[in-house]
């Protein structure tokens, strides 16, 4: 295509109007807003309390809150279901909702429908954080949701798919801009990394790959294409005469959808997976830097001399920081994927640190950004200077203050256990695991700031979604702006789909049956149970008070694990469910517990599970009293088992 042929395609989209409103489609979208708001506050107030019992073990004791839903295990991972699948989803759900009937020139396809997909997704994500709550959780880093949430889900993302792709086929335009691009192929990455996520049978170790290529391909698939495709549609809809570079559109979206999923390894780096999927997270991560390099580049050479609209816009404030993020986050889930780094700074807090960088940096800011736009867009208001400044400033401060802490912290954790093997000073677990663990209450709470103002720059979003969504009014149609006119939809939906299917099968499929290997005799001889057995009661339990969220059962073979015992094997999981891997050691490694002195004996385990201060008074390890004295022993059998 030749440059002129672009400028007058692109001069066509100057003069061709949205489509005209349809009864229903602005009442869809508040409802989406208004549930995603409702789940950032929910998903934020979960997080941030999760985060602020690493710096205070007793806080939610002390308040009178003593039970299962208030402890760490069950904290975090609701809450980051909550704005992994409530927020973000529902969120980017009514930017897509809004949007892509503009880009398109079609009205939404299936009135009915659409209602029934927004309740779907609330109910389901709300199920699922309520049973992870209560102590349901099935265990699976991103798979914690019972069977019957992900069934809800499935069918609503599938509904949401088939609506978006019905739109836009609709449309009067034989040529689409890249932001469609993103928007109507996001909505198949869900659905199909979600599906993914909940094929049935898949237990040990092929389950924690599982549930690996499934939070990555939700991030990067769904809430990164999804978050993209608004921003493209924000600067081009809120700064006139703006222009995209079309191969720099182009670009983004297939190497976004190329490279993402593919890093899902990184959690398994020096791990009982084989090596070669280790290595794929730095070929791919690298990739994953050069997508959002290009997509930021695109949009600041856009922006170029249109910088004075920045300060008049609270979403362009919110787009503009959460593309620091966007280039942040993906950088820290590169180096940290570097094997040389990988060996100091895995199962630290580094790993919070991408995600907090993507998830509560980029996409965050970002949905915010497109909903302070879209939710008012439907009722005809606009906000006010003081709107953008009081949600803008906390949100930006907050996100790099608690990214800060955990790069810190994750330097800080590693470094501690580099220095007790090489000193050999002190070990990596028991009365040794203080010296690791101490140095971290400056960065703990420097997170639990860093999370409070964002908590409360998302109260004050919520606020403001509810006052716009009960305003009523009616929008206006307006020219849209100029956007890079990448080609026909066809080719996007189709390439995208058959990217992920060869991811599914790389990163997901064949290090899934790599990984499932004939059990070992550590396997066979101390992490078989007997059907209704003690141990296999407690490490049930084990998996659904998250356990796992604060010890791993991995043993590495790197310096930093000398000393923790014998390396692991793939076989070492050929009978464990999934949720025993863990991924983080907020407390020490656990692979090999009974081998030592306290942690082999039941009745030191059970003691410390009711009063973990007692005898170790840095530990930030919940108390578990609020358990029956059954559950405490079984609890107990199990982890002073772990030979």
């Amino acid at each position: 295509m030749t440059s002129a042929d672009t400028k007058s395609e692109r001069d066509s989209a100057d003069t061709s109007l949205e489509s005209p409103l349809q009864p229903g489609t602005g009442l869809v979208i508040r409802i989406a807003s208004l549930s995603a708001a409702g789940f950032l506050v929910i998903g934020l107030a979960l997080y941030g309390a999760s985060a602020a019992s690493l710096r205070w073990p007793d806080l939610l004791l002390d308040a009178g809150l003593d039970g299962g839903p208030f402890s760490y295990g069950r904290l975090a991972p609701a809450g980051i279901n909550a704005l992994l699948f409530g927020w973000l989803t529902l969120g980017l759900t009514s930017v897509v909702l809004h949007a892509v009937p503009r880009l398109s020139g079609a009205p939404l396809s299936f009135p009915l429908a659409r209602f029934g997909v927004v309740g779907l997704m609330a109910a389901g994500a709300g199920v699922g954080v309520a049973a992870i709550l209560l102590g349901e959780g099935d265990g699976g880093r991103y798979l914690e949701m019972p069977w019957f949430a992900d069934a809800v889900l499935v069918a609503a993302y599938f509904g949401l798919a088939l609506i978006v792709s019905s739109t836009a086929r609709r449309g009067d335009r034989d040529r689409l801009p890249v932001a469609a691009w993103f928007l109507v192929a996001a909505p198949w990455m869900l659905f199909l990394s979600f599906a993914a996520g909940s094929v049935p049978g898949l237990e040990g170790l092929p389950g924690e790959v599982q549930g690996a290529f499934t939070g990555t391909a939700v991030t990067g698939l769904w809430v990164a294409m999804a978050a993209v495709g608004g921003g493209y549609h924000l600067i081009s809809t809120l700064v006139p005469g703006v222009g995209f570079h079309e191969r720099l559109g182009n670009i983004g979206f297939w190497s976004l959808v190329l490279t993402w999923a593919w890093t899902a390894g990184r959690a398994f780096q020096y791990g009982p997976v084989g090596d070669w999927i280790g290595t794929l997270p730095v070929l791919f991560g690298a990739g994953v830097v050069v997508a959002s390099i290009t997509i930021v580049t695109d949009w600041v050479l856009a922006l170029r001399g249109h910088w004075g609209a920045i300060p008049r816009s609270p979403s362009l404030q919110l787009l503009v920081a959460g593309s620091a993020f966007f280039v942040i986050g993906p950088a820290i889930g590169f180096v940290g994927s570097l094997r040389s780094v990988s060996a100091v700074v895995q199962f630290t807090p580094w790993d919070a640190a991408y995600e907090q960088a993507t998830l509560l940096g980029a996409f965050t800011l970002w949905a915010m950004a497109a909903i302070a736009y879209a939710l008012p867009a439907e009722s005809g208001r606009s906000w006010t200077p003081w709107m953008g400044r009081v949600v803008v400033w906390p949100a930006v401060l907050g996100v790099a203050l608690s990214v800060g802490s955990r790069l810190v912290g994750g330097l800080q954790q590693g470094y501690a256990w580099l220095a007790g093997v090489q000193s050999g000073e002190y070990q990596n677990f028991g009365e040794g695991f203080v010296n690791s663990s101490a140095p971290l209450s400056g960065a703990d709470l420097a997170q639990a700031v860093g999370l409070g103002l964002l908590g409360f720059s998302g109260i004050v979003f919520a606020l403001l979604a509810v006052r716009f969504a009960v305003a009523g009014g009616q929008a206006e149609p307006r020219p849209a702006a100029a956007s890079p006119l990448a080609g026909r939809l066809s080719v996007a939906v189709r390439g995208s789909t058959a990217l992920f299917l060869v991811a599914a099968l790389g990163a997901f499929a064949f290090p899934a049956i790599d990984s499932d290997r004939a059990p070992t005799l550590l396997a066979d001889g101390s992490r078989q149970y007997e059907e209704g057995s003690l141990e296999e009661r407690g490490r049930d339990l084990y998996i659904s008070e998250g356990c796992w969220y604060c010890h791993t059962q991995q043993v590495r073979a790197v310096v930093t694990d000398v000393g923790l015992g014998r390396v692991s094997e793939a076989g070492d999981y050929a009978h464990d469910p999934a949720g025993t891997l863990g991924f983080r050691r907020i407390g020490p490694d656990l692979a090999h517990a009974a081998g030592r002195e306290q942690a082999g004996s039941a009745s030191f385990v059970l003691n410390h599970l009711i009063d973990p201060r007692a005898t170790r008074p840095w530990s930030v390890m919940p108390s578990y009293a609020y358990l029956s004295p059954d559950e405490l022993t079984a609890l107990a059998a199990y982890v002073a088992g772990l030979e």
